[in-house]
């Protein structure tokens, strides 16, 4: 029964320090390698972890801390090959490459900033000149509108000028009619003085002889 409390807390202990487990670090050694006991002379469980590799602690005994790798191996090393911070070379490594994502996303920032002053320039100029096609638009509808009003006076002042031209052509046509009618009435006139002058001619001829005849008869008594 015994046996059993203790294998119970030790299990509940180890899923508590996994759960809560620390980070450490590989010292700034070359390789280390991780063995199955407190000893160098225990078999090693795995070789060559490069230094800076991250390691999961699982215990703590005197000068030895027992560490699992990225690769699942587990195993004890001393404390001397392990630290909490990244060592100063992973560390600089570390941070080259952070500043090198960081200078790619600057890069890529600045890319899109122009790209975006780019669609933004564009976009100015095609406001520029639909407002230029707008106003150029509104010039020709102001045209178009003056020269339909223009158009309108005009088609107004020619109704006027043909409603003129029209009583002018009455009136002309009236003026013709009356001189025709006075041309006809004079021609009738001037044909009856005409026959009248004529018709005179003829009885002064018929009479001017039988006068003559009357006058030297009477002188002849």
């Amino acid at each position: 029964m015994l046996k059993q409390i203790l294998f119970g807390l030790t299990a509940s202990f180890s899923v508590i320090t996994s759960t809560y487990a620390e980070t450490v670090y590989v010292s700034d050694i070359q390789f280390v390698a991780i063995r199955e006991g407190l000893s160098n002379d225990t078999r090693a469980t795995e070789r060559g972890i490069k230094s800076g590799t991250p390691l999961t602690v699982l215990d703590r005994r005197n000068d030895y801390v027992k560490v699992r790798t990225p690769d699942g191996n587990e195993g004890w090393l001393p404390n001397y090959f392990i630290s909490e911070d990244r060592v100063s070379r992973d560390e600089l490594v570390y941070l080259q490459n952070q500043l090198t994502q960081a200078k790619e996303s600057r890069i890529a920032a600045e890319d899109t900033l122009q790209q975006t002053k780019n669609t933004n320039n564009e976009l100015i100029n095609s406001v520029e000149s639909l407002t230029a096609q707008k106003q150029a638009l509104e010039k020709q509808l102001s045209d178009v509108s003056e020269l339909a009003q223009q158009a309108k006076q005009i088609v107004s002042a020619n109704q006027e000028s043909d409603y003129k031209i029209e009583s002018l052509q009455q009136q002309v046509d009236t003026l013709v009619a009356q001189n025709n009618e006075l041309s006809s009435s004079m021609e009738q006139r001037w044909f009856m003085i005409g026959a009248g002058t004529l018709l005179l001619g003829g009885v002064f001829g018929l009479l001017f002889p039988m006068t003559r005849k009357k006058k030297v008869s009477s002188s002849s008594w």
